[in-house]
């Protein structure tokens, strides 16, 4: 029995079961990189070698990087045939300041009134949910006068972005009452003047607002396509729900021989509402063809602080509404204006839809279709509609 007992003891110690697993010998060499790295950046484990003199088992693993601090990793190697286990720091970082949404310059507000400038203004941040806000500076609400302030925007890693504010302090506020401003329009004939050759095609986008619309005088007039909106939801709290011109607009589009697309204005802050938001858009649409990618239009930017959600969070439900259309045999593109385009969404392989209200714009991401204005006057439809231009050497659609 003894000498059964001192073979196991032999085994174990040859196997090398008696040292500690993260034991490196004297010979190993494993140097390692700085080892720090942004939040939410692609990090394999083989990224934290710079060099060894030994078989590095990394394999190709992601890290986790969501979460902003100090963590630990294990790799394995291989010392004279033998397995052993190194242990690995690494850091996960917030470098990235806060964006500015909505918020003033310059406000203006009567002595004694009470003002918390804070709450008037939009900002959000790529990793934190809840960014703070403080004034910088003094100024007094009791007192006439202007003061020059700084609106200082952090975020948990103290990243920060600043800017002035203007606060005049006055006896009373005039009234505005006029309302003679003329009312600027944009015909259709003078987009297809300007903007029509053979690398374009000239469309419109529509909904309910636009109500009975006639399709064969809006096709006689000039224009090529139209995109409609097919689901509304409105907020958080809102179910979502169709269009209620969505059948008649895709049907007699169709009838005239409009190229026809659909787009869905979602409020979804999670990726799961905005898988809800796609499987709904696919039963709706039953294998109904259409001619463009199915646009996502997200514009509930002044909740962005209400919702506390962070723009990494909104990426992600355009991610996967536009991933659960594509599993469903369509493609997905997303709707948003130059702004937030530029502040706000990341990159993404989806083809985008340009809001952008100039007559010539100065975009300089990716897309293949612009908005162009929202105060079209198109023959066939009461009152404004939004104008797009389409791009075909953008685009493989109409080839």
């Amino acid at each position: 029995m003894k000498k059964v007992i001192l073979l196991l003891i032999i085994i174990w110690i040859l196997t090398g079961c008696g040292r500690d697993k993260y034991e490196k010998p004297d010979e190993v060499s494993i140097n390692l990189k700085e080892n720090v790295y942004e939040v939410y950046s692609k990090v394999h484990l083989y990224d934290f070698i710079e060099s060894s003199n030994v078989e590095v088992k990394t394999e190709n693993k992601l890290i986790k990087t969501d979460q902003v601090g100090e963590f630990f990793e294990d790799i394995t190697y291989i010392f004279n045939k033998k397995k052993y286990n190194y242990k690995i720091k690494y850091n996960i970082v917030d470098t990235e300041a806060p964006v500015l949404i909505n918020v003033a310059s310059v406000r203006t507000v009567k002595v004694n009134e009470d003002a918390y400038f804070c709450d008037e203004i939009v900002f959000a941040d790529n990793y934190d949910r809840t960014p703070r806000c403080e004034i910088e500076g003094n100024y007094d609400l009791t007192t006439v006068g202007t003061y020059n302030v700084n609106f200082v925007i952090k975020d948990s890693s103290n990243n920060e972005t600043k800017k002035g504010l203007k606060i005049n302090v006055v006896d009373s506020i005039a009234s505005n009452n006029n309302n003679n401003t003329k009312k600027v329009t944009l015909p259709i004939s003078k987009v297809i003047e300007e903007k029509k050759n053979e690398n374009t095609m000239i469309g419109v986008d529509v909904s309910r607002w636009q109500t009975d619309i006639d399709f064969e005088k809006v096709k006689a007039d000039g224009v090529e396509f139209v995109i409609m909106r097919m689901g509304i939801n409105s907020d958080i709290d809102k179910d979502i729900s169709v269009d209620t011109y969505y059948e008649r607009n895709i049907k007699n589009a169709r009838n005239a021989g409009l190229k026809v697309g659909i787009y869905v204005y979602s409020s979804a802050i999670d990726i799961k509402t905005a898988r809800e938001h796609a499987e709904w858009t696919l039963n709706v649409l039953n294998g109904t063809q259409l001619d463009f990618p199915i646009a996502f239009d997200w514009e509930n930017w002044s909740k962005f602080r209400k919702y506390q959600i962070s723009t990494h969070d909104i990426n992600d439900v355009f991610k996967t509404f536009g991933e659960v259309i594509r599993s469903g045999g369509y493609e997905a593109m997303l709707y948003s204006s130059k702004f937030y385009l530029e502040k706000i969404w990341r990159n993404n392989d989806f083809p985008v839809w340009l809001a952008h209200y100039t007559n010539q714009t100065n975009y300089e991401g990716d897309y293949f279709l612009w908005q162009m204005s929202n105060v079209g006057r198109v023959n066939g439809i009461n009152g404004d509609v939004d104008i797009d231009i389409l791009y075909k050497e953008k685009t493989s659609l109409f080839d």
